[in-house]
């Protein structure tokens, strides 16, 4: 999964962890460095007492020789080998600590400043190649000058500022992961009313509730406010999708009437006529239930209709319509199958399809219907009649036009079926069954579970 497709919790804790992630190890270098600072100076420090010390007990003959007047090997200078000497360089001898044991000190050259009047620093091997750290000084003895060099071993500042940095690193480590849970928690906290809202939102389709709850936190409650708007526009919406609905079935009255009379009276003769009327109505058609559809936005409504009864009913009249073919109707259905959908509507196409199914059946009609991904309906009509062709199904779908114009019927059936599932945000597919004649499947939106009683719908 690309980041841009990823959800908002996982960009808050990615981005969190990234974050927290650079500044702890930006704290331990800052803090590494800082420690090394201090204990550095702790041994500087240390080194310099040693010079200081010494150079107050240096004394000098009048050859030019000098001495330590006392003892200079103290604590830690006292231990060999260890990496704590010091050394005095004079113009005719050199001193040095018993630590070094007769070895001399290997003093790394560096220029150094004529006003330079503190201890310069300098790193180097030791007599038995250990890294040692000195620290060096210019006296004067006297009329003499002399050299004083003292040393430690890089490990006196290397091994506190190991076992800091250990200590360092875990308890960062701990920080870190508290950090990480508190990001988490936040995360979730923060998120849940999205969560939440989602669910809202998702009540409102499945026709739970009629608004948003307007109790929301300030950050998303002008979202809120424009999906209620939403809401109250679609409904108006619905509303006049059903008036063009009407207006269509009033539009077409008046043509079916006449010809109806035509069909009467002159019979054959009347074809020119018929035309335009079938024209006249396809054009009505096509007006209102193209502006049903944009009105309606092609959002599902929040009406419920048990599937299996209505079959039941319709199938029982379609048998006794056409009770001499002793068609052998069978549905599988669940009882509790709904769909959203106005029950004049969902009738309407229900009838339209089963009249299609029995008229042209042999001796068999199929029904069965299930639901797909918790979303939507299909219901699915089979029939053993003579089908149709792949290249004739865009033409029964057309308003007005049929395939054989001896059997009765106007040709306006399937698209109106069409265009109210399409209203509803569904679809009509036609193709060949199994059982040899056409298989048609009616998708609509899955309505949410109720506890329906007659007509009436109460929520579980």
């Amino acid at each position: 999964m690309k980041f841009k497709h990823a959800s908002l919790s996982r960009r808050l804790l990615v981005g969190a962890g990234v974050f927290i992630a650079l500044a702890l190890v930006a704290a331990a270098l800052v803090i590494g460095f800082v420690l090394h600072r201090f204990i550095q100076g702790q041994i500087d420090q240390r080194l310099d007492t040693q010079i200081v010390f010494l150079s107050s007990m240096l004394t000098a003959e009048d050859d030019g020789v000098i001495a330590v007047a006392g003892n200079a090997d103290g604590p830690p200078f006292d231990r060999a080998a260890r990496g704590w000497y010091w050394e005095v360089v004079g113009p005719r001898n050199v001193l040095r600590s018993r630590s070094l044991e007769d070895a001399s000190l290997d003093v790394p050259k560096f220029p150094r400043p004529p006003h330079e009047v503190r201890p310069a620093p300098a790193d180097g091997p030791g007599p038995r190649n250990e890294a040692l750290h000195f620290r060096i000084q210019q006296v004067t003895v006297g009329r003499n000058a002399a050299t004083i060099i003292v040393s430690a071993p890089r490990t006196a500042v290397r091994g506190p500022l190991r076992e800091a940095m250990t200590t360092l690193a875990i308890s960062l480590a701990v920080l870190g992961l508290a950090l990480v849970l508190a990001i988490v928690l936040q995360v979730r906290l923060g998120l849940r009313p999205l969560e939440r809202l989602r669910q809202a939102v998702a009540d409102v389709r499945t026709g739970r509730s009629e608004r948003v709850p307007a109790e929301q936190p300030l950050e998303i409650l002008p979202l809120v406010s424009e999906l209620n708007g939403l809401l109250e526009q679609n409904a108006a919406n619905l509303e006049r999708a059903r008036r063009h609905v009407a207006n269509l079935a009033h539009g077409l009255k008046t043509p079916l009437a006449t010809l109806a009379i035509a069909l009467s009276e002159r019979g054959g003769d009347a074809t020119a006529e018929l035309h335009s009327l079938v024209l006249l109505m396809e054009r009505r058609i096509r007006h209102h239930l193209g502006r049903a559809r944009a009105a309606a936005l092609s959002g599902p409504t929040r009406a419920q209709t048990l599937i299996a009864p209505h079959i039941d009913d319709v199938g029982n009249v379609l048998g006794k319509i056409y009770a001499d073919k002793r068609i052998a109707f069978a549905q599988n259905v669940p009882r509790d199958l709904a769909v959203a959908c106005e029950q004049q509507d969902f009738d309407e196409m229900l009838g339209n399809l089963l009249d299609n199914a029995f008229r042209w059946a042999r001796n068999k009609v199929e029904i069965h219907a299930h639901h797909e991904d918790g979303r939507m309906v299909s219901i699915v009509i089979e029939d053993d009649g003579p089908g149709l062709r792949q290249d004739q199904i865009p033409q029964v779908l057309r308003a007005g036009e049929r395939i054989d114009e001896s059997a009765p019927g106007f040709g306006f059936g399937l698209p109106i079926t069409r265009e109210l599932a399409e209203l509803y945000g569904g679809e009509l597919n036609l193709d060949p069954s199994v059982l040899g004649g056409l298989r048609v499947m009616l998708r609509l939106p899955l309505a949410v579970k109720r506890l329906l009683i007659g007509d009436n719908a109460i929520p579980d």
